[in-house]
């Protein structure tokens, strides 16, 4: 005897349900050889569907082993397990699952396109198919246009597309009339003649007549399985196999597969344009949000670590004295400016500058302004991380040669600017200020 297609060993399928589980299969052995027309009956619930689910690995089994040509599928990934199913099954449902945008021929290509079948081949069997089946004259209507015998008609073009060497029909019958139930029929027996593996599911006795065995389910467990009175041939008889025609491969492959899936995207949004165009601008506006809400995270966060900076958060002050507001202070001459030339040197130290401060009175002419002034080195700028609004930083040469130039501020230049209303300068650049601290007033150059 050969070895059987499908082979079934100590299958068990349960679900849970709440705090319970729910058995629905439990030890079912069975063996379906190629080219045979079987029957699978059984009440609503028996697990007749749930065990055809199994056999066409749309479901995996809770215990026990499947096995396709020798296979286990228990082992079969979830691709493995797609591949097997597009190469060698076809399902033919009581609902059709036509796709109610595509034409007939749409909806049969689907399988060939997924199998990356070149388009000349594709279109050529399709129309082959839909001819033989009696729907030559329909093949480029779509569900809606077409009764429920053609549709069922068009799901069995559909299921042998790829080659579909075992069917699997799940109440073929059940949504037909009796004349259109009778064609369907008179179908899946020439495919079974022809060598095709058909498994029908079905609760009607006088469908499942037209099998060569029928196995009846009840309570989850095979109950019997007996060959019909109409069996035409033993069951070990062989049974030539339906082979798919050639896939396409290389770039052109890869090329026809994105045009399809681009066609298919079109038809799919073109019937729908109103919530199609709804939904693309809710994700433009999504990730507009997305990028704003980013970008001004981006920004807030730049600036802060701006001002953290100017803060100098990296800059340490170094102070005489026992402690911070000591008085005793200004009596202290343990730090010179060769400390800060110590300091510079260390390679943690990115610069370092001396300074010493007191108040005075600048002067410009008529008018007067109470500062601070400092004294400093070049590096002061650098540490304090200042820019210029006007002018230059004195530099190296200035500080060496104890010459007489300031760096004021903004509060400091409106006194100076004070010959501006006169017509005289348009900066303080370049002016002459004067500072009467602890002594006489002393002149001094404004270099920015």
């Amino acid at each position: 005897m050969n070895e059987p297609l499908l082979r079934v060993r100590g299958l068990r399928r349960e679900f849970p349900a709440g705090e319970q589980i729910l058995v629905v299969l439990d030890g079912v052995d069975l063996d379906i050889h190629a080219g045979e027309l079987v029957a699978i009956v059984g009440q609503s619930g028996s697990g007749k569907s749930t065990l055809m689910n199994i056999l066409g690995c749309l479901d995996r089994p809770s215990a026990g082993s499947y096995e396709v040509q020798g296979q286990p599928t228990g082992q079969m990934g979830p691709d493995a397990l797609a591949e097997l199913r597009l190469e060698h099954f076809g399902f033919i449902f009581q609902r059709y699952h036509l796709l109610n945008d595509l034409s007939a021929v749409g909806n049969v290509e689907v399988p060939a396109i997924y199998a990356g079948m070149p388009a000349s081949v594709r279109h050529e069997r399709t129309t082959a198919l839909l001819a033989r089946l009696g729907l030559g004259e329909r093949m480029h209507h779509r569900p809606g246009e077409l009764s429920g015998g053609q549709q069922q008609r068009v799901s069995i073009a559909r299921a042998l597309m790829n080659g579909g060497a075992v069917i699997f029909a799940d109440e073929p019958t059940g949504a037909l009339d009796t004349h259109s139930g009778k064609e369907v029929m008179k179908i899946l027996g020439e495919l079974h003649a022809e060598g095709h593996t058909v498994v029908l599911v079905t609760h009607d006795m006088a469908v499942a007549g037209h099998a060569q065995r029928i196995i009846e389910i009840r309570d989850g467990r095979i109950v019997s399985d007996q060959p019909t009175a109409t069996a035409s041939a033993p069951l070990d008889a062989p049974a030539p196999a339906l082979q798919a025609p050639a896939e396409g491969g290389g770039l052109q492959a890869l090329r026809d597969r994105f045009i399809e899936a681009f066609r298919m995207a079109l038809r799919a949004m073109n019937p729908h344009r109103t919530r199609t165009f709804l939904t693309m601008l809710g994700i433009i506006i999504g990730i507009a949000s997305v990028v704003s809400v980013v970008a001004l995270g981006t920004g807030a966060r730049q600036v802060i670590l701006h001002n953290i900076a100017s803060l100098g958060t990296n800059t340490i002050e170094i102070y005489p004295g026992a402690g911070f507001g000591d008085l005793r202070a200004a009596q202290v001459e343990t730090l010179t400016p060769g400390d800060s030339v110590a300091l510079a040197g260390q390679p943690y130290v990115d610069s370092a500058k001396p300074s010493v401060a007191t108040t005075a009175t600048a002067m410009r002419g008529n008018r007067t302004a109470s500062t601070q002034v400092q004294g400093v080195s070049e590096q002061y700028f650098r540490v304090r991380g200042l820019e210029l609004g006007q002018g230059s930083f004195f530099g190296h040469a200035a500080v060496d040669g104890y010459q007489q130039v300031a760096v004021i501020d903004a509060n400091t230049r409106a006194p100076v600017r004070h010959a501006r209303r006169s017509g005289r300068a348009d900066t303080a650049a370049g002016q002459r200020p004067g500072a009467r601290g602890r002594g006489h007033p002393q002149g001094c150059r404004c270099a920015g």
